[in-house]
């Protein structure tokens, strides 16, 4: 025999019904992946992650967290890290579609120290969420751009260089930092006059150990000039060597190894900011 519910049975079953569609939701915060770390150099860093959408478990629920209104970064030396007690990198004020790549340099830091890093994101009603803190450290020196030895440059390659890059072209542009020029004196002999262009400093350290000029050495360096150097070429100026620094803030050495004419036999190291 079939038994039939009672009044009081249907009436509890449609009381949770009913407080299921239509009581109160709380609203979530945003969520993240991971964030991790892309590089990390002397004074600058970059941290890689994704803002997603919140765990909602019906669309009442999804519909009360809203959308994000803000998102970015925070840093600084302390892990109790929020929007309040640390440095704020504000990326954007609405993400429109979830998931969000973001990937983004955090510059201006102090070397050799260690900084935590999240991702933070606020929604209409979830308020402010924080993905789990990343730890990474900037280095003592930054890495060396590119190291070229005993490279021979034709005149015919051209005569405007690109410390930053490592390139030479035969007309100037915007990138290049220094003008070659090569030419004979009679009775003097062959001049090397390099010209500083675009915010180049630069100083002539005379004949000197070309490996002992590291990141550290040539900070300590303090009266670079923007007029460029010019020195005969001979055999007191073998290996000469110019110390320099780029309007891009990049460090480096140059070493003339000979000259003549018709070619530059040189050594050249250009550090990353």
């Amino acid at each position: 025999m079939k038994k039939i519910l009672g009044k009081s049975w249907i009436g509890l079953i449609v009381l949770l019904v009913g407080c299921e569609v239509f009581g109160p939701v709380d609203p979530l915060p945003p969520t993240f992946s991971a964030l991790e770390l892309v590089f990390a150099g002397r004074t600058q860093i970059t941290v890689k992650g994704d803002i997603q959408e919140p765990a909602s478990k019906n669309d009442r629920q999804e519909k009360k967290s809203g959308k994000i209104l803000e998102y970015g970064l925070v840093y600084g030396k302390n892990e109790n890290l929020n929007t309040e007690t640390g440095t704020v990198i504000k990326l954007d004020s609405v993400a429109e579609n979830l998931p969000i790549t973001i990937e983004r340099e955090i510059s201006g830091l102090a070397a050799n120290t260690d900084y935590y890093v999240a991702l933070y994101a606020r929604n209409e009603g979830g308020g402010v969420g924080y993905s789990e803190i990343l730890k990474a450290k900037t280095t003592n020196a930054p890495t060396e751009r590119f190291n070229q030895k005993s490279i021979t440059l034709k005149r015919s390659e051209g005569s405007y260089f690109d410390l930053d890059n490592g390139t030479v072209s035969a007309s100037e542009t915007r990138q290049s930092d220094a003008v070659i020029d090569i030419y004979s004196i009679s009775g003097r002999g062959t001049v090397l006059a390099i010209t500083a262009a675009n915010g180049l400093i630069v100083k002539n350290m005379g004949v000197i150990d070309f490996n002992s000029l590291i990141y550290d050495a040539l900070l300590k360096v303090r009266d670079y000039d923007a007029k460029g150097v010019s020195f005969i070429v001979n055999a007191q100026s073998v290996n000469t060597v110019i110390v320099f620094k780029t309007i891009e803030g990049r460090y480096g050495r140059w070493r003339i190894e000979s000259a003549t004419t018709d070619a530059l036999v040189m050594s050249l190291v250009t550090y990353d900011n």
